[in-house]
Order: C-alpha cells, then structure tokens, then sequence
C-alpha cells in the first residue's frame, strides 16, 4: 500500500506524519538528523509499502532531497507559502504541519519546488557568492575613496579611473604612515587597500571557475550570441532554467524570474501592477544589466525600447524592464531550438520589419 509521509523538520527535531488510506493517522518525532530520518523510513517500508515523503523548502532542503531519495518512492520539496492558500487553519503546530503536507501528498495538491541536481545547486551557489564578493569589492573601494578625500584628496594623482595602476600605486604611498594621532587614517587606508586586494583575488578566482565552467555547457554560446548578454547573465540564465523542458510557455518562464506584472482584477476592473520580483533576483539583476546593453546593440531591440517608451522620458526604467522581459523570452526561444539569436525573426516578433529598417 501506499504511505504519504510529511516531514515538519526544524533544527533540533523532525515531527512525522503518516497518512495513510483506511487507517488512523501515525505521529513520530526524532531527532534532526538524515541517520534518524533513515531509520524511520526503514521501519515505515519494512512490510513492502511504498513511501511517498514530503517536506517543506529549507537552506538544507537539497542535502536532505538527495539523502532521503533513495529511501522511499519519490521526494517531493514543498511551497510553503503556497501551501497556506490550499490548506488553511488557524491553528499551527508542528503535527499540524506535518500532517497537512501528507494529506496534501496523499490528494497530489503539494506546490512542488523544482530541485536541481547538487551539480547545479553548486553552481548557483557559486553565482550567488561572486555577486556578493562584487558588492563588498564595491562597498570597499567607496570606503578607501572616502578617506581619501576626507584627508584633502579630492581626485587621484592621475586623471581617469581611481584603480587603474598609477593611483593605486599613489594610494599605497599615501598608505605608509607614522605613529601620529593625526596621521592614523593612513593606517585605516592600509588595511582597506590589502582588503581590496584579497578580495580582487578571490573575485578573479571564482570568475575564472565560472568562466571554465561556462564553457562546458551547450547553451552558454547560443545565449551569449544574444547582442549585450555576457558570461555572468547567460549562467545566470542557464543555472536557474536548469531543464528548459520544465517551462511550457514563455508566460511561465517570465513568472519563474519575477519579470511578469502583478494582477489585480476584481469584477470588471484589472489593474496590471509593478512585476512580482519573485525567483532569483541575481537573474533579474543581470537581465536588467544586459537589457542596456542590448538597447545599444540590436537594433530591433532598440525599436522595441523606443515603442514602449512612447516618447515619454520618465518610462525610460519600464521599458528596460520590459525589453528584459523581451530578452527572456527570446533565450527560451534559443533554448527549446538550439538556435542562435537572429534580429531579423527578434524584429518580427516586437512587430517591425528589421529588412524594410536596413
């Protein structure tokens, strides 16, 4: 027979539910720990049932995902901010949770969350660590610029980037200092210059393994033939999309990365609002990024800007966002095909005739 087990699993225990047709609900708890975990599944399936276990969406989801997989029929990660909607109570404990992702199981209305093999689950990881290392070589390099002008330096020695080699050469001049109370900042100058340079070396590091990487995957040449898309954008895309089989339509993809607006409709009023921003923002960041870009170097594109701009100014951000949205759509186009980018069939499908333009 069929068991549809719920697991409500915090950091020191797991509670268990077991649900299960004709027969009375069956509660456990144990300790947080795949071995433990294991054991119970054991015992569930020792008499020939199949097991069929649920539990919600968490940091350590994945490891458990790919832990507990060989040990029952199917493993299903669950939404639980979807899950409200579907099966709502005003009380809340942790049998309650685990029974309500099993009866959910058992009539197949779990929100299922998508999870990708470990290899690609490292390879967002990996994604999401070089933003972060960009944003704190960026929040480093405005501190040093800081304390520089602060101490009577308004421009660097030399004209042009403050992190070309002269003036970061100048920078470590103005950096060697003396014990005088009034000459300390160049002490606090020294230590944020060897930051800046650890950090510039792990960031190159971690860009040269994405960058080999990269290269190993099929869809990585077809996206980057995209005008304006680059390395960082076409692994973005490539490690969120995963199985490009999964998205059926290109109103579902734009919705898995947040590019789709909000809808507020109520008897004969619609309001289509701001887009939704859910999925990985790492993704729309680039997108958003590469759709400047790509305004500059297709012209259809472009055209297609120009049109949703509509010749106000103040539209200027929407219609980057749309035309990311636009890109989007047109890599999945890529994806499903195998094709490159081609402005002649992109200027088709925003409406203009690129042939009749040239």
């Amino acid at each position: 027979m069929d068991k549809y087990i719920g697991f409500d699993i915090d950091s020191k225990k797991t509670v268990a539910c077991v649900v299960q047709k004709g027969k009375k609900d069956c509660f456990s708890t144990f300790e947080t720990d795949p071995e433990k975990m294991k054991q119970f599944l054991k015992q569930q399936g020792s008499r020939g049932d199949r097991l069929h276990l649920t539990f919600e969406i968490s940091g350590q989801a994945g490891y458990l995902h790919d832990q507990l997989r060989g040990h029952v029929q199917d493993v299903t990660v669950s939404n639980p901010t979807r899950m409200t909607w579907i099966y709502r109570t005003s009380k809340k404990n942790d049998r309650i949770d685990a029974r309500k992702q099993a009866v959910l199981l058992s009539i197949d209305e779990v929100p299922k969350v998508h999870m990708p093999r470990l290899e690609v689950r490292q390879w967002r990881v990996t994604i999401q660590h070089r933003r972060k290392m960009v944003s704190r070589v960026c929040q480093v390099k405005n501190r040093i610029r800081a304390i520089i002008k602060a101490n009577g330096f308004s421009r660097p020695v030399e004209s042009g980037s403050w992190w070309k080699l002269a003036n970061r050469l100048w920078m470590r001049g103005l950096a060697c200092f003396e014990a005088d109370a009034e000459q300390l900042w160049r002490m606090s100058l020294a230590d944020m210059l060897e930051e800046l340079n650890m950090l510039e070396s792990q960031l190159k590091r971690v860009t040269n393994y994405l960058d080999r990487y990269l290269a190993g995957q099929s869809g990585g040449k077809l996206l980057m033939s995209v005008p304006g898309v680059g390395p960082r954008t076409a692994e973005a895309i490539l490690a969120y999309t995963d199985d490009i089989r999964r998205f059926r339509r290109t109103k579902q993809y734009c919705a898995y990365f947040g590019l789709t607006p909000k809808l507020d409709e109520s008897g004969s009023t619609r309001r289509l609002g701001h887009i939704s921003k859910q999925g990985p923002s790492v993704v729309r960041w680039l997108l958003v990024e590469s759709a400047w870009q790509a305004i500059r170097k297709s012209p259809a594109l472009k055209a297609f800007y120009e049109k949703v701009m509509n010749g106000q100014k103040g539209r200027g951000k929407i219609a980057a966002v749309a035309v990311a949205r636009k890109l989007l759509s047109i890599m999945r186009a890529m994806l499903v095909n195998g094709e490159l980018f081609n402005e002649e069939l992109v200027g088709r499908s925003c409406g203009f005739d690129m042939r009749k333009s040239a």
